[in-house]
């Protein structure tokens, strides 16, 4: 068997070893969990209730699957768009990725790397402690994204406008291997988008994760003068199709 066979229920554990600060966020109205595949080998028959009982939360649960490997951003856009604003309470999403996943590997299907864990806290209306705040959120997905009259630079500049920003008060965040980069390259080399645009861009590295974004906010959190700006547009591919996330965040 290939890969390091870490079960979600040890990578749960490894989270919780963290001092998740549960006793800052005493009301979690829901713990939603995001992951690329299906686990392969369970040690517990339900890792989500698993989480709960571990960390000794009453909350509802949110399973965030079968949308590759924008699975966490994809469930921040979830909660942006349905969460109340007068909601005080706290949610928490729980990333999770193994590399141990059953296969036919003549057919080099995109895997996660390495077994992986995160937890962010979240909440719309309750910002102490908090490191970012989600501005906005776009789900593309392929229909839209495969349309004729489609441009992601017009939905990038669409973004900029309704928050009032320009190309150079942000800091793009993408990988070089996908057809994101691909297209707003070719547009800034046309000169159809600001320079700037791609100038200030901070690459990510070339390969797939549910934990990417949760990986660069810890960082952050460690040396946040390492980054050009305090305003992100995180752009996220998916490793398979051309599902896009777009999130835009500020730091606080």
């Amino acid at each position: 068997m290939a890969g390091d066979q870490y079960s979600y229920t040890n990578i749960i554990d490894s989270v919780l070893d963290g001092n998740l600060p549960f006793a800052a966020y005493p009301e979690i109205s829901d713990v939603a969990f995001s992951y690329w595949t299906p686990e392969w080998d369970p040690e517990y028959s339900a890792f989500a209730t698993y989480f709960l009982w571990k960390s000794d939360v009453d909350a509802e649960i949110i399973d965030v699957c079968d949308v590759g490997s924008i699975a966490t951003t994809t469930a921040l856009h979830i909660l942006f768009n349905t969460d109340s604003l007068e909601d005080p309470r706290t949610k928490i999403l729980v990333g999770m990725e193994q590399n141990s996943v059953p296969r036919y590997l003549p057919d080099n299907n995109m895997m996660p790397t390495h077994s992986s864990g995160s937890a962010l806290f979240v909440s719309q209306a309750n910002s102490e402690g908090a490191l970012f705040k989600l501005e906005d959120s776009l789900f593309l997905n392929e229909n839209k994204i495969y349309s004729s009259n489609f441009v992601l630079a017009e939905e990038l500049q669409a973004l900029l406008d309704k928050h009032k920003l320009g190309a150079g008060d942000c800091s793009l965040l993408l990988q070089r291997n996908t057809a994101a980069f691909k297209q707003l390259d070719y547009l800034s080399d046309k000169g159809e988008i600001p320079a700037d645009l791609l100038r200030n861009a901070h690459y990510l590295p070339a390969h797939y994760s549910v934990n990417t974004l949760p990986k660069f906010l810890g960082e952050y959190q460690n040396n946040p003068d390492s980054f050009r700006s305090g305003i992100w547009v995180f752009i996220d591919e998916d490793a398979e199709s051309l599902n896009t996330t777009i999130s835009l965040l500020r730091a606080l």
